[in-house]
């Protein structure tokens, strides 16, 4: 990349996408950073735009410093933290689809995306199904780079602790020294790593066009060159 790009994101409070915020804060290349959350950020910083908004809308005032070429969406949630099935999908897939639509409204060319391992239109689980139709329609909006990270377990300190991801990050160190080549996509990785990868991929690979999705194995692969 030549120039200093701004860039924002979506999901600047959750595990991955704090850890986005702050590594995009401290990147030479990343000349401003619009963060759109529902409340404010503590982070303090001549580069952070903050937009906030119950509805997490895009106020396009707040873009009076330059246009973001690139977008990062890290929403999610949880059944049990969601309630019930429909509300899980109003928010993996209504959400995230609303709001990579508002970004390419405003001129984000490139946009990356959370989503999961086996993410599929057509899986049983409700959840990874839910990942897979919002990843079918984001990528029909028409971006020049569409790109989803699908990592497996996640490990890290989140704000809400979520007592299914501690049980299997337990479960899974039991197996770490059995998990190579394709088992390395389930095991846990830190939403560090997820975010890191990301602003890696978005910050050289910003040329490429088409779809792309990387696995914990890829990010493994991309940290460890």
């Amino acid at each position: 990349m030549q120039e200093p790009s701004s860039i924002i994101i979506a999901g600047s409070t959750g595990l991955i996408g704090h850890h986005l915020l702050n590594f995009a804060l401290k990147n030479d290349e990343v000349q401003h950073v619009y963060s759109l959350t529902r409340r404010p950020l503590e982070e303090v910083s001549s580069k952070l735009i903050q937009i906030v908004s119950s509805e997490l809308a895009i106020d396009k005032e707040s873009l009076k410093e330059s246009i973001p070429r690139i977008g990062f969406i890290a929403l999610g949630t949880t059944i049990k933290q969601a309630g019930s099935k429909e509300a899980l999908k109003a928010i993996d897939v209504s959400l995230v689809v609303d709001v990579a639509q508002s970004m390419r409204d405003i001129g984000v060319e490139c946009i990356y995306v959370v989503s999961c391992i086996g993410a599929s239109s057509s899986a049983l689980s409700h959840y990874l199904k839910c990942k897979g139709e919002m990843e079918e329609k984001v990528t029909a909006i028409g971006f020049k780079n569409v790109t989803f990270m699908q990592p497996g377990p996640l490990s890290g300190t989140r704000a809400e602790t979520r007592s299914d991801e501690t049980l299997l990050q337990g479960i899974m160190k039991l197996f770490h020294p059995l998990m190579r080549g394709f088992l390395l996509n389930y095991k846990p990785i830190h939403g560090e790593l997820v975010a890191q990868s990301m602003l890696d991929l978005a910050l050289h690979n910003s040329e490429t066009n088409g779809c792309y999705r990387y696995t914990s194995r890829d990010m493994f692969a991309l940290v460890n060159k």
